[in-house]
């Protein structure tokens, strides 16, 4: 029995899978299922850098170098996305260390992709077969810390590589730099590598050489090549060609060409001055002058800076919370003196999981064993005396129950709230702390002075009475989708995100909130604890001031006048850093220099430590801003912009023409799989009216999980969203394709259609012959992980009764419209099959035009590399030479002939030695020609490409 309308599902079903499109002009139609299973969208210069990346099959791999702000993270992760659509999972991402949670949860939320991030009690999953991974595959993510200490086991052939933050590649070129060369050793056997920073190049060109160096070692042929042609003589002869070939590996798109396309809102800054009070100010100096001395029996000296730290911020968090760790320090303290042994200078300080995360994989490991036997009386002494005076400050911190700093949070959010109702943003703020006791202490403030509704806690752990309350009720509202991921401490914070958007008003968080949430839909941050390091205050109003943000967004900070030290961090940050003004925050050459923010925070901590007055601490303070200042010269910005910058001179047409595809393709592709689902499912689902939910109440195959589903566009509570990717429309697709379409005549009728086109109408009462085929080209390639993709296409052609042709929009139209009757009938046409084949001829040169100048890309690079090689040997021959003739002249002017002949002797070396190195540079470029003849080979494989022909149907058709 023939259904008529299997030929139009048949049809839609290809154009679904399609890897390629019929138009040339047609970037985005590749990414189109995967883009509508992203749960974002991305903008054109996303898009437009992840074609780039995905570009050539012979680049090792590319950098990702748009300007802070751009969302590089989507563009990777579209390609990611594209990998594993491929089945290409064998991916790992490396991040820093505070990152690594946040890229967790893009990839889930975002693009539904499952991850893994790495510790050492999972390594076994790496060494596991490769069929036992499959399983149950999952992106790895681990911090660039992890990397260098487990080089050797994550050095495994990956499909893709991704390295966030790769600035801190950079110093690779100095051959000194630990953490590079174990990501360049983990690159090494990768298929492909991104390296994503907005600062590949900071200061030094040479620095250009070491990320490039990381993922490709041969890309500039060798360090001296490079140095010698783009850094010693860059006005030389053929040294001009820096920009041409970094264009091949290197992407950025600058603010400037993206700003058309995306909505940047503002950062309202609002600080608000405390004086601390008497008793404030004097907990201050006590714990300041008890921190500044040379020695404390408390800490091990090796945990003298985490514990300095997590105690001069729970000064400046609250009292309570300083009471609270003292106590903590005093007792463990005690508890040495009793049993009569220390810790070793490994010893961990304190179980306080808000401080600690950040310092975890920075933290010295140590091999001491701990000391035994009793203390000295001496030492006896000193600890009972430390002991004494810590729970003095304690008992002191737990008298003040006046806290200035959180009598002017009650003023901010007045002011803030009266803020946001004037933007007609929704009011709602998130307060950020360092500690719990301070989160708990301020909530029960909160509620006291009337602001208990809509209050939301979210810590390290989300275990409160309240929290479960929360988590059991999202749960039951979840019941039976695949929000529920069924990791609880994921499933925890979704739920409280949820809590807060949807009837919060108010969100307390430690820094466990810093990073892998997206609070787009609060406008106000308020920093109670203002971390030292511009990059986790960067990562904290990233929750808020984000793609999705429809309102300017206001952050709140407080500035202590009775503190210098605090008052010069506050400047720092915002005047020097534009932390709280810029559209984009800290600026590229600011995040840039700043490679490590611990590092960063202990440069603040040692100025606390050391300086006792506030002249003191203003000279220090001066200091440390001139030592992180732009430190760009006028010279290297010319060379960064001359060698980064619009390297496409018609980047703002190409974004433009990415626009407009992006949109006209998506609502293609989902118009397009919503009719095919309805279609196939009919017999196993129930629709509502628009098609965009439904009810499955029937499992076509095994695993499908029953219920509710709703489309991309229209979300539901407790429902499935229906992806692409999803086995159930993995089956759609397949049932369409697979189905039976004999030649037949087939009858359409406008009247019955929802859509039908002017120029269709026309066509009324008009009969005519139709034929489809889909095509794959391949072409050869005898290096396995170098081979150029197969592209495939759908070919139509259809003409009247009459002889006239259809064009491609017609035939389309033809087979959206409703078909209401299919008869067998056997049906031959010369015309449909001389237009497809002809077709197909066109796409065929053009394919191999293409996959051609992916070898012409390689060839150009062996002639770089030659020019490259000359000039390394040129600079050593020369020096070899000028050395001799220095050594002959010199023999020439000695009268003592012993000494003449030595120097002769070693003139002749050096001319011996310059004529070897001429011997090695023709060796070289003799196996530099043989791979230009090689790459010459592979374009010729490429202009013989394989063609793969698979009719579709060929049909009558009438239009009634």
């Amino acid at each position: 029995m023939l259904y008529p309308e299997d030929y139009a599902a048949k049809y839609h079903a290809y154009q679904l899978e399609r890897t390629y499109t019929s138009s040339p002009e047609d970037s985005v139609g590749p990414l189109a299922g995967l883009l509508f299973d992203a749960q974002v969208e991305p903008k054109p210069h996303q898009i437009d850098a992840a074609l780039f990346a995905l570009h050539s099959p012979f680049r090792k791999g590319v950098i990702l170098a748009d300007e802070v702000g751009l969302g590089k993270t989507i563009e990777a992760g579209i390609v990611i996305s594209q990998f594993w659509a491929e089945r290409k999972r064998n991916i790992l991402i490396i991040s820093p260390s505070s990152l690594r949670q946040q890229w967790q949860q893009e990839l889930s939320e975002k693009f539904a992709l499952p991850s893994l991030v790495l510790d050492r009690f999972q390594l076994d999953v790496l060494s596991s077969p490769p069929a036992e991974r499959v399983k149950s595959p999952r992106i790895f993510i681990c911090s660039y810390e992890f990397a260098n200490a487990h080089t050797l086991d994550l050095a495994i052939p990956w499909d893709l590589v991704v390295c966030d933050e790769a600035h801190r590649l950079r110093a690779h070129w100095t051959q000194r730099a630990k953490i590079a060369q174990a990501v360049s050793s983990i690159c090494s056997d990768a298929s492909r590598c991104i390296m994503l920073t907005a600062t590949p190049l900071q200061n030094r060109l040479e620095e250009l050489y070491g990320i490039v160096s990381v993922f490709d070692p041969d890309f500039f042929q060798s360090f001296d090549a490079f140095k010698e042609r783009y850094v010693n003589h860059p006005d030389d002869l053929g040294n001009d060609d820096l920009a041409q070939r970094v264009s091949l590996i290197a992407k950025r798109t600058l603010r400037k060409d993206a700003q058309k396309y995306i909505r940047y809102t503002n950062r309202i800054p609002l600080t608000f001055a405390f004086t601390p009070s008497e008793a404030e100010q004097k907990i201050y100096d006590l714990i300041n002058n008890y921190l500044q001395r040379p020695f404390l029996y408390a800490f091990p000296q090796s945990q003298r800076f985490l514990s300095s730290i997590i105690i001069r911020k729970r000064l400046g968090s609250s009292p309570l919370a300083l009471a609270t760790t003292l106590e903590k320090i005093s007792h463990r303290l005690e508890s040495e003196l009793r049993s009569g042994r220390r810790r070793n200078n490994a010893g961990s300080f304190l179980d306080d999981a808000d401080i600690l995360d950040e310092f975890k994989e920075i933290s010295p490991d140590g091999d001491n064993e701990p000391s035994h036997g009793s203390f000295s009386h001496e030492d006896r002494l000193g600890m009972e005396d430390e002991i004494a005076e810590l729970r003095e400050y304690a008992a002191l911190a737990r008298t003040i129950t006046q806290n200035a700093k959180a009598t002017k949070l009650l003023e901010a959010l007045e002011q803030g709230f009266s803020r946001l109702r004037d933007i007609g943003a929704p009011q709602k703020a998130i307060i950020f702390t360092d500690s719990t006791v301070t989160q708990q202490y301020l909530a029960e403030l909160l509620r006291k002075e009337g602001w208990k509704e809509g209050l939301v806690l979210f810590n390290g752990t989300n275990t409160s009475e309240e929290a479960q309350h929360i988590y059991t009720r999202w749960l039951k509202e979840n019941d039976g989708s695949d929000i529920i991921t069924g990791v609880p401490a994921a499933d925890r914070r979704k739920a409280l995100v949820d809590e807060f958007r949807e009837n919060g008003r108010i969100m307390i968080a430690t820094e466990a909130a810093a990073e892998g949430i997206n609070l787009q839909f609060c406008s106000m941050l308020v920093n109670y604890d203002l971390p030292w390091n511009p990059q986790r205050v960067e990562q904290r109003i990233g929750r808020i001031h984000r793609f999705g943000q429809k309102h300017n967004v206001i952050i709140v900070n407080f500035s202590n006048k009775g503190n210098r030290a605090e008052e010069r961090i506050l400047e720092l940050l915002t005047e020097k850093f534009q932390l709280f003004t810029s559209i984009f925050g800290a600026s590229d050459e600011v995040l840039g220099s700043i490679e490590d923010g611990v590092d960063f925070e202990r440069s603040i901590l040692s100025i606390l430590d050391k300086c006792k007055t506030a002249e003191e601490i203003d000279k220090a303070f001066d200091e440390f801003e001139t030592r992180y200042a732009t430190q760009i010269s006028k010279e290297m910005k010319k060379t960064r912009a001359k060698v980064f910058d619009n390297l496409d001179p018609h980047v703002r047409d190409k974004l433009k023409s990415y626009d407009t595809q992006t949109s006209v393709v998506l609502n293609s592709f989902e118009r397009l799989l919503l009719k095919l689902t309805r279609y196939e499912l009919r017999n196993y689902a129930d629709f509502s009216d628009d098609a965009l939910h439904f009810y499955l109440r029937t499992a076509p195959q095994e695993k499908v999980p029953l219920g509710e589903y709703y489309f991309k566009k229209s979300p539901e509570k407790g429902a499935h969203q229906y992806r692409y990717a999803s086995d159930l429309c993995q089956w759609v697709i397949s049932c369409a394709q697979n189905s039976s379409t004999p030649s037949a005549h087939v009858t359409f009728s406008i009247d019955d259609s929802d859509r039908a086109s002017a120029p269709l109408k026309k066509l009324r009462h008009t009969s005519g012959i139709l034929s489809i085929d889909s095509v794959s080209f391949t072409a050869p390639s005898s290096e396995q992980n170098t081979a150029v993709p197969t592209e495939s296409h759908l070919v139509a052609s259809a003409y009247t009764e009459s002889g006239s042709p259809l064009d491609a929009e017609l035939i389309h139209d033809l087979l959206d419209l409703h078909a209401i009757a299919a008869t067998e009938e056997r049906i031959t046409s010369d015309a449909c099959d001389q237009s497809i084949t002809e077709q197909i001829n066109e796409l065929h040169m053009r394919i191999q035009e293409k996959n051609a100048s992916y070898l012409y890309e390689q060839e150009m690079l062996i002639d770089s590399r030659l020019a490259d090689l000359r000039a390394t040997y040129d600079a050593k021959i020369r020096e070899a030479q000028a050395q001799s003739e220095s050594l002959e002249k010199a023999s020439r002017r000695s009268s003592d002939q012993m000494e003449r002949l030595k120097l002769l002797k070693e003139s002749r070396k050096l001319r011996n030695a310059a004529e070897d190195m001429e011997d090695d540079y023709r060796a070289q470029r003799k196996l530099l020609r043989e791979k230009s003849s090689s790459y010459l080979e592979k374009i010729s494989d490429a202009l013989h490409t394989e063609i793969h022909r698979t009719h579709l149907y060929t049909i009558r058709w009438e239009i009634l």
